[in-house]
């Protein structure tokens, strides 16, 4: 007797959740750096006093005062953002301790001017509610975004967009991030991700395919980041007729997790027909998937 077909809805009803933008890139200032600005400033003064220059005490003096203005800035800044990380970390816990975390960031003095705070709601809302972290995301000005995160959270961005089939939108953002410009890894393979599906998606696959091959799912350094960029390379590799190419790595997802392929089923992903058949053709081929359907089948007929 023939082995039944598992449930491909049954089995991807779930997609891979939104992803969040990497942490923020540590901040602050360390001390070897606070050492060499200290001594640029007291070379600075032993010049001016060297010169028995008014001018040169003036200048010396703004510099010095804009310089200790930066440094405070700068420590603010810092301290602010590992409070934000470390709330972030315990929110990680449970449903129950993120709600907590969420509250508490719309709780804060002003935050509803605040761009990192935004930023740590959209990612706690995006476990749970994706419209929420976009409407939270929209909502953002990007110019007031630190310049280190920009490409980050319009990566963040576009991701939701292409979670819900809105390819053109996620375009708009993608074509203005700069993958080269970032050098944490686990940031460049996102933006890389990010990027290529949306390329991939409006008619810019070769271009999405070149860039998928300088980040490679692959390599070891951009682990964090392997899901996106196999999403982005099945989309690139369909848009250019590889259809080898995309079952092949469809079935390196499978094995990852059979829920991932949820993100080529899902009808409100709007993905071309032809890449669902394919999704669920891979599925149904999977030994493992074969019996998890088959224990399923039998569930439901002790019941």
């Amino acid at each position: 007797m023939a082995a039944s077909k598992p449930s491909t809805p049954a089995l991807a009803r779930k997609t891979a959740a939104p992803t969040a933008p990497p942490k923020p890139p540590a901040g602050g200032l360390q001390w070897r750096n606070i050492g060499i600005i200290g001594g640029v400033v007291a070379i600075l003064w032993i010049t001016a006093f060297a010169s028995n220059s008014k001018i040169a005490f003036i200048v010396v003096g703004i510099l010095t005062i804009v310089v200790i203005v930066a440094v405070a800035w700068i420590y603010r800044w810092a301290s602010k953002q590992r409070a934000m990380m470390e709330l972030l970390q315990g929110a990680n816990v449970s449903p129950a301790a993120r709600k907590e975390a969420l509250a508490k960031l719309k709780a804060a003095p002003g935050a509803d001017k605040d761009v990192m705070n935004a930023i740590a709601q959209a990612q706690l809302q995006a476990q749970e509610d994706p419209d929420a972290a976009l409407a939270t995301l929209e909502a953002m000005d990007l110019k007031k975004v630190p310049a280190p995160m920009a490409d980050d959270v319009r990566a963040f961005r576009a991701q939701l967009y292409l979670m819900k089939g809105r390819a053109k939108e996620a375009r708009d953002l993608a074509d203005e991030i700069k993958v080269t410009n970032s050098a944490n890894p686990e940031s460049r393979g996102m933006l890389a991700a990010t990027v290529a599906e949306a390329w991939a998606r409006t008619g810019k696959h070769a271009e999405a395919l070149e860039l998928l091959n300088t980040i490679k799912p692959e390599d070891p350094d951009f682990a964090s980041a392997k899901v996106p960029l196999l999403y982005a390379r099945i989309y690139a590799a369909f848009a250019a007729g590889k259809r080898d190419s995309v079952r092949y790595d469809m079935g390196a997802l499978v094995k990852q997790d059979a829920n991932l392929l949820g993100r080529f089923v899902m009808p409100q992903l709007k993905v071309h027909p032809e890449l669902q058949k394919i999704a669920r053709d891979v599925l149904q081929r999977d030994p493992e998937v074969r019996k998890m359907a088959q224990r399923q089948q039998r569930t439901v007929r002790k019941r």
